[in-house]
C-alpha cells in the first residue's frame, strides 16, 4: 500500500478500548447476558473413545421435567455434517462414536439443572470397537482405519533441489527423532453462544467464536437455510488460541437447531471439563530430522517426516500440516531440501487450530537439529545461525526468494546482544546466589520463520472487508470482518481508521464483528488481522478521502494542486484549517457519500501444491528468541529466568500492544515446553480442570524483554507483518536448547520431564 496515508498514530502506544471494561468487568460476556424465555441447551457425550452406535434410547429424556426439545442426527433437518475442510465429520454421531465427548444428540429445557439431568438420561446401545489412541496406536495396527479412507486424514511434502546430492556434499550429518506433546488451550471463557430465532424464518447466532463466516456456513447447512437467513454477532471473547476456530461451528449449529426446533432463545455454554473432554487440542507431533552441513557450517540439505496426530476427525489437521511442512527448513538457505508431513486418525478428541498451527513442533525440531549439528562442528549456535539465515535474495524451503522484508538475520543480531551473561543472572536470582551449587544453568536459542495469512492452500478465502462510516460530528463507525479475541486487534483497527481519516483514537467507534453488514472476510487465524483488515481499512479510507480532499481543498482555499492534511480530527493547509466534523457536515450538506467499504485479499501465488515448491506465503515473519534456564540437580525441574525475543514486525502499529503478545505467547511457550501435559487414559481426559492440568503460573513465567526489528514489507498495511502467532513459535526450542546445555545432554521430547532430567544428569555425572 502506498504511504499516503499515513500519520502520527502509526506506531503509537494507544490504550486498547476494550481495556476499561474487561478490567472493571463491565464487559458481558455470554454468561451475563440475560435473555426472556431463554432455554438452556446441554449436549449428550460418547462415553467410549471408538464403538459402533447401534441406537440412542431418548424417551426417558423427551419426558423429563422442563425439556422442550431433544435432537439427534435423525432429527436433523438439512445435512448431518460439519467438517470445515474435509466432510468426514457429522454434527452428531451416526453410525460410530470416535472419541470420549463426542455429540450424539443434545437437549433444550427450562434451566441448565433441568437440562443436565435430561441429557443423562439418554441411553447409548453401544458396540466397543478397538481404540486407537496414540501414534504408538496407529503403527501397531496399520490395516485398523476409523474412517473408510484409511488411516491418514491429510498428506503434504516439500520438494526442493536434490536431497541425496546435499546429503553426499556434506561433512557432517545430524539426526535424531523428536515428539512434542499435546496442549489444551483453557481460554478463560469456555464455548458457548446464544441462538435466537427470526421472527420471519431464520436465526442469529451469539457467539464466542473467532470466525463467525464458518458458523454461518455450519449453521445454515446443518438448518437447510439460504447463507442470508443465518446472521452471526461476535459477542466479547474471553480467550481463543485457535480454539474457537472449528469448535464454535458445531456448538452454534446444535444451538440453533434447538432455537428453531422450539422458536426460543437457546443458550449452550460448557462448563469447563466439557469443554476440555469435547474441544480440540495441539496437536501432538513425531518428526525425524537429518540436517547436513559443509566443514564450514554451510548447511546443504534437511529432510523431515513429520506424523501428527489428527484426532478423531480432520478438521483443521490440513491447513496445520501444510504450514508445518513448509516451514519445516526453518528460516535458512538450505539448497535440498525434502519434507513429508502426514497427519493419522486416532480416537482422540480432534487435533485442530493452536496458537502457531504446526509451527512450534516444525521449529521445535529444525532447532534441535541445529544445535545438534553445532555441537558436531564445534562450533557456537548463534554462529551457525548467523552463517545459515535468510538474507534478501535467499529461497526458502520451499523455493521462494525472498527479495524483501527479511528481518530473520537482525533478529539473532538483536537478541544475542540483549542476552546478558550467566554469572548477572546468578547474582540476580535469590535462589541461584542463595545454594549456587544446586542450580545448572543453560542458555538455548531458537528461530523461526511464519508465512503470513493462509498462504497458498487458503488462497482463495485470503479477503477482507471492511466498512468506514464518517458521521456528520465528525465521529467515525468502522467495521471489520476479523474478530478481537484477545490479542489486541480492536486497537490496531482504531489505529489503522484513525490515521487514515485523520481522526482522533476516541472519535473511533467499532462495531461487533456482524455477518450481516461486512462481506465474508474469512477466519481470524493465522496472525491475519493487522495484514488484512489494515489494508482493507485502508483501501475504504482512500474512497473516503477521494471524496473528502477535495471539498476540503475548497473549502480551505487550496492552490491548484495542494492537498489538504488529515490529522488529530482537524483537517489544514498552512495556517488554515476545519474541523473534521465541520468538513464532515458540509459533505453531508452536498450529499456526498460518506460511507465506503474497502476490501484487500493476498496477492496471486505461484505454487506447486503437489511438489511443495514455490511461494508458500506472499510475506514471511521472523524471530530470534533465547532462553536462560536454571535446572534444579536435586529435583530435575526447570526454572526459565529469562526469555530475549526479537521480533521482525514488518512495521510496529502499537509497540504496547506487541510487548502484550509477545509476553503472552512466551508464557504459553513456556507452559508448553516444561509443564503442560494432556493427561488420558482410555481415550478420557484425566487433566481436565486446574489442579491436574499445570498451567504456569506468575511464579513460572519468565522476565521477557521484547526487541521489535522493523522490516516493512510492501504488502503490508504501512509495511506492518504478522505477529501474534511467531510469540510462541522459538520459545519451547530456545528453553530445549538452553536445558540441553545446562545438563548436558540433548532434550528431544517436550514437556520436560523432571524425572527424565535426573536419570540425564545421573549419566553425565551431574546428579
Amino acid at each position: 500500500m502506498t504511504d499516503d496515508l499515513r500519520g502520527s498514530l502509526i506506531g503509537a502506544r494507544i490504550a486498547r478500548p476494550d481495556a476499561e471494561a474487561k478490567l472493571t468487568g463491565s464487559c458481558r460476556f455470554l454468561s451475563d447476558m440475560r435473555f426472556g424465555d431463554l432455554l438452556h441447551a446441554r449436549q449428550v457425550p460418547s462415553p467410549a473413545p471408538h464403538a459402533r452406535l447401534l441406537g440412542l434410547d431418548c424417551r426417558a429424556a423427551r419426558e423429563a421435567p422442563g425439556v422442550r426439545a431433544l435432537i439427534t442426527a435423525a432429527e436433523v433437518p438439512g445435512e448431518n455434517r460439519v467438517g470445515v475442510i474435509y466432510d468426514d465429520q457429522p454434527l452428531f454421531a451416526e453410525e460410530k462414536v470416535r472419541y470420549v465427548g463426542e455429540a450424539m444428540a443434545v437437549v433444550a429445557a427450562e434451566s441448565e439443572e433441568e437440562a443436565t439431568a435430561a441429557a443423562a438420561l439418554v441411553e447409548a446401545r453401544l458396540e466397543a470397537l478397538p481404540a486407537l489412541l496414540s501414534l504408538d496406536d496407529v503403527e501397531a495396527n496399520p490395516e485398523h482405519p476409523i474412517h473408510s479412507g484409511g488411516p491418514i486424514a491429510v498428506h503434504h511434502r516439500v520438494s526442493k533441489g536434490n536431497v541425496a546430492r546435499g546429503f553426499a556434499e556434506a561433512a557432517q550429518v545430524v539426526d535424531a527423532t523428536f515428539r512434542t506433546g499435546s496442549q489444551e488451550h483453557y481460554y478463560l471463557e469456555p464455548l458457548g453462544c446464544v441462538a435466537l430465532p427470526g421472527d420471519r424464518g431464520g436465526v442469529t447466532l451469539l457467539a464466542s467464536c473467532q470466525c463467525p463466516f464458518y458458523i454461518q456456513k455450519a449453521v445454515a447447512r446443518t438448518a437447510g437455510l439460504p447463507l442470508g437467513e443465518v446472521r452471526v454477532v461476535q459477542t466479547p471473547t474471553g480467550g481463543a488460541f485457535g480454539g474457537k476456530e472449528d469448535v464454535p461451528s458445531e456448538i452454534c449449529a446444535r444451538a440453533a437447531l434447538l432455537a428453531l426446533a422450539t422458536g426460543r432463545p437457546v443458550r449452550l455454554l460448557l462448563e469447563r471439563r466439557e469443554d476440555i473432554a469435547y474441544s480440540s487440542k495441539r496437536h501432538p507431533y513425531t518428526i525425524r530430522g537429518r540436517l547436513a552441513a559443509r566443514a564450514d557450517g554451510r548447511f546443504t540439505a534437511i529432510e523431515i517426516h513429520q506424523d501428527a496426530e489428527a484426532g478423531a476427525y480432520a478438521t483443521l489437521s490440513p491447513p496445520v500440516l501444510y504450514r508445518s511442512a513448509m516451514q519445516a527448513a526453518g528460516p535458512y538457505e538450505i539448497p535440498h531440501v525434502k519434507v513429508e508431513a502426514r497427519a493419522w486418525y486416532t480416537n482422540q478428541a480432534p487435533s485442530g487450530a493452536f496458537r502457531g498451527f504446526g509451527s512450534p513442533q516444525a521449529t521445535f525440531a529444525h532447532e534441535r537439529l541445529v544445535d545438534l549439528m553445532a555441537s558436531e562442528l564445534g562450533t557456537d549456535p548463534v554462529e551457525l545461525r548467523r552463517i545459515n539465515l535468510l538474507r534478501e535474495g535467499g529461497t526458502t524451503g520451499t523455493g521462494h526468494r525472498l527479495d524483501a522484508s527479511v528481518g530473520a538475520l537482525e533478529t539473532l543480531e538483536r537478541c544475542a546482544a540483549a542476552v546478558p551473561a550467566e554469572e548477572a543472572t546468578a547474582k540476580s536470582s535469590p535462589a541461584l546466589r542463595e545454594d549456587p551449587g544446586r542450580w545448572l544453568l543453560g542458555t538455548g536459542y531458537g528461530s523461526m520463520i511464519y508465512g503470513n495469512c493462509l498462504g497458498k492452500a487458503g488462497w482463495h478465502m485470503d479477503g477482507a472487508g471492511a466498512t468506514l462510516q464518517l458521521h456528520r460530528d465528525g465521529s467515525l463507525s468502522c467495521a471489520v470482518g476479523l474478530t478481537e479475541i484477545g490479542q489486541g486487534a480492536e486497537v490496531v483497527v482504531t489505529q489503522f481508521a484513525a490515521d487514515a481519516l485523520g481522526a482522533l483514537p476516541e472519535q473511533v467507534t467499532l462495531l461487533p464483528v456482524d455477518t450481516a453488514f461486512v462481506p465474508d472476510s474469512g477466519p481470524t487465524v493465522a496472525s491475519r488481522n493487522v495484514v488484512m483488515s489494515g489494508n482493507a481499512i485502508l483501501d475504504a479510507a482512500k474512497q473516503l478521502r477521494s471524496r473528502l480532499s477535495p471539498l476540503a481543498a475548497e473549502l480551505l482555499g487550496c492552490a491548484e494542486g495542494e492537498a489538504p492534511l488529515f490529522e488529530a480530527g482537524r483537517v489544514h493547509s498552512g495556517e488554515r484549517e476545519l474541523s473534521l466534523a465541520e468538513l464532515a457536515e458540509e459533505a453531508f450538506q452536498r450529499n456526498v457519500n460518506l460511507a465506503a467499504e474497502g476490501w484487500w485479499h493476498a496477492p496471486p501465488l505461484d505454487f506447486d501444491l503437489r511438489k511443495g515448491r514455490g511461494e508458500a506465503y506472499f510475506a514471511y515473519s521472523f524471530a530470534t528468541q533465547a532462553a536462560r534456564v536454571a535446572v534444579d540437580r536435586l529435583t530435575g525441574q526447570v526454572k526459565v529466568l529469562g526469555v530475549w525475543a526479537a521480533h521482525d514486525v514488518g512495521r510496529a502499529v502499537n509497540p504496547a500492544g506487541i510487548e502484550g503478545q509477545v509476553e503472552g505467547g512466551v508464557a504459553q511457550g513456556v507452559g508448553w515446553a516444561i509443564g503442560e501435559r494432556v493427561a488420558c487414559e482410555g481415550g478420557r481426559i484425566l487433566s481436565d480442570n486446574l489442579s491436574t492440568y499445570a498451567l504456569p503460573t506468575a511464579l513460572e513465567v519468565p522476565e521477557v524483554e521484547t526487541i521489535i526489528v522493523e522490516s516493512p514489507h510492501p504488502d503490508g498495511p504501512h509495511g506492518a507483518k504478522s505477529l501474534g502467532e511467531p510469540c510462541i513459535i522459538p520459545t519451547a526450542a530456545a528453553v530445549a536448547n538452553a536445558i540441553g546445555q545446562a545438563i548436558g545432554s540433548p532434550v528431544d521430547s517436550i514437556p520436560v520431564d523432571p524425572e527424565e532430567i535426573l536419570l540425564r544428569l545421573e549419566e553425565v555425572g551431574l546428579g
